[in-house]
């Protein structure tokens, strides 16, 4: 009995080897989303709607017209997406991949109020926080590395 408990802590004390991989960090279940986020897993929307997931493809940057500023300014490829808001607040715009976030309305970008990270191992993997009225948004994604993202716009 003695002896499972000395390698263990033997393990512990133990560095690894350069060359070999970290665990895996420990997986949270999908009930873990942040409740703004529960229908992350729902299938997703032909179109970008508030509280519902949306797959985002990818183009070549420079085959998309920004509504401001410019998509092509980080290496990857960019999407473009419009939708409505009915009620003000405080919305947050999840993606399951990293890549640059811009909110513009009426042909401004817009300044975010937080940002953050899913919980590990939910497939949310950044939050992008914005303070929004009424109105029409355009979302602008850039210097994406894979060929699609799943976003999702939430109030909170």
């Amino acid at each position: 009995m003695l002896l499972p408990l000395l390698l263990l802590a033997q393990a512990a004390t133990t560095p690894m080897a350069p060359d070999m991989p970290m665990p895996e960090p420990v997986c949270v279940r999908a009930g873990d989303l942040p409740p703004a986020f529960a229908k992350w897993n729902a299938a997703p929307s032909p179109m970008l709607e508030v509280g519902t997931p949306y797959i985002a493809t990818g183009r070549d940057p420079l085959a998309i017209k920004p509504a401001t500023g410019a998509t092509s300014g980080h290496a990857g490829k960019a999407a473009t997406a419009t939708f409505l808001v009915l009620k003000a607040g405080i919305y947050s715009i999840g993606l399951s991949t990293g890549a640059w976030i811009d909110l513009v309305a009426k042909g401004k970008a817009l300044t975010s109020v937080a940002h953050g990270h899913g919980p590990i191992c939910t497939g949310l993997r950044k939050m992008v926080d914005f303070r929004l009225a009424p109105g029409s948004y355009t979302l602008q994604l850039a210097g994406m590395k894979a060929d699609t993202t799943k976003v999702m716009i939430v109030r909170k």
